[in-house]
């Protein structure tokens, strides 16, 4: 393991160094940034530094590098928990280069509160981990070419979310989030950190489950896609293939129950 890291560092420092200046250079932007109260630029020196375990990933397939680990003495859990230290390493910079950055405007401009802090901290940290939670597994499972693919498109499906989001300002959210919705995002960002893709797609199953089982006047809230009786609500989140549904569902009421070809 200190061999794959050893070998990960000095790529990083061969290949990356431009990132990290790039990212440092990104840090005191947001310095003056924070005259203003923006944090943009912090953020994004922390993303420049959490895409370090995919640059190295992409090198390794590049050089053929996965081939010949065949004939080291190393795991594959080895292989691939080198590269998510790697991530909790870039993690760790970005959030010592985000102190130093909120400490230099402190100084500067007075205008660093404690919540702002807590929260640039928690969003450089969150975004850092953000492509290692969805293209590190994609990547191993499908490759560098496919898993990019689809770090690209998750990335416009938040966009446009976060678009809508922001656009019915604030009442979407409203309307979906209970009353504690504060505490749901922060159970939604532990099972993120925790479980990484693996905890959002959990996380997303229950919000789900949620907005199947609400209802408005006796109306479901997810509405004509599901009822609010509760049969219906598990055939909605767990179906079987349509070839494989024999039969129509019970509360029909249909004499014959056997669905036609």
């Amino acid at each position: 393991m200190k061999g794959l890291l050893l070998k990960d560092v000095y790529q990083m420092w061969y290949y990356t160094r431009v990132i990290i200046l790039a990212a440092v250079v990104m840090m005191l932007v947001g310095v003056f940034g924070m005259k203003e109260g923006s944090n943009f630029f912090m953020l994004y020196g922390g993303f420049l530094l959490g895409i370090f375990p995919m640059t190295l990933l992409a090198y390794d397939q590049n050089s053929r590098f996965s081939a010949y680990s065949a004939a080291l003495p190393v795991t594959k859990e080895q292989l691939v928990g080198s590269k998510y230290l790697i991530g909790l390493g870039a993690m760790a910079l970005s959030e010592l280069l985000s102190m130093a950055a909120l400490a230099a405007a402190q100084l500067l401009w007075g205008t660093v509160t404690v919540q702002i802090t807590v929260a640039t901290l928690l969003q450089v940290a969150m975004l850092t981990l953000l492509g290692n939670m969805i293209l590190l597994p994609l990547t191993y499972r499908f490759g560098y070419e496919k898993a990019r693919d689809v770090y690209y498109l998750c990335i416009g499906v938040l966009a446009c979310l976060m678009g809508i989001a922001v656009s019915s300002g604030g009442i979407l959210l409203n309307s979906i989030l209970p009353a504690h919705g504060s505490l749901l995002v922060l159970v939604v960002v532990l099972a993120a950190a925790l479980a990484g893709l693996f905890g959002i797609l959990a996380m997303l199953g229950l919000v789900i489950w949620y907005l199947c089982a609400i209802d408005s006047d006796g109306v479901a809230y997810m509405a004509p896609f599901v009822d609010s009786e509760r049969p219906t609500i598990f055939r909605t989140l767990l179906r079987r293939p349509q070839p494989d549904e024999k039969f129509r569902p019970p509360e029909y009421g249909c004499p014959n129950r056997r669905r036609q070809r």
